[in-house]
């Protein structure tokens, strides 16, 4: 991902994405948003470009980066901040 296309996630500039990047980009943050379901528009459109096992993996690892904010938020962990040494 290029510093322009990260920018873009953030609401901070302008980048292209393919459509089929587009579509998981979509999909991941309607699964963020909306823990009751993704909307089946949303869903269709993945199918259209990713296959069953790639659509598996973009939702994992969607589900997988929401438990771990979910688990940070809860404990006001700051994940940009180094723990100091236990020792």
């Amino acid at each position: 991902m290029t510093d322009l296309q990260l920018g873009e996630l953030l609401g901070e500039g302008k980048a292209e994405f393919t459509p089929a990047e587009r579509a998981a980009i979509v999909f991941s943050e309607e699964m963020t948003t909306h823990p009751q379901g993704v909307s089946p528009e949303t869903v269709a459109e993945l199918r259209r470009h990713w296959d069953d096992r790639q659509v598996v993996e973009i939702a994992a690892v969607a589900a997988l980066f929401n438990s771990f904010n979910r688990f940070n938020n809860a404990l006001e962990v700051d994940p940009t901040v180094y723990p100091k040494s236990l020792s």
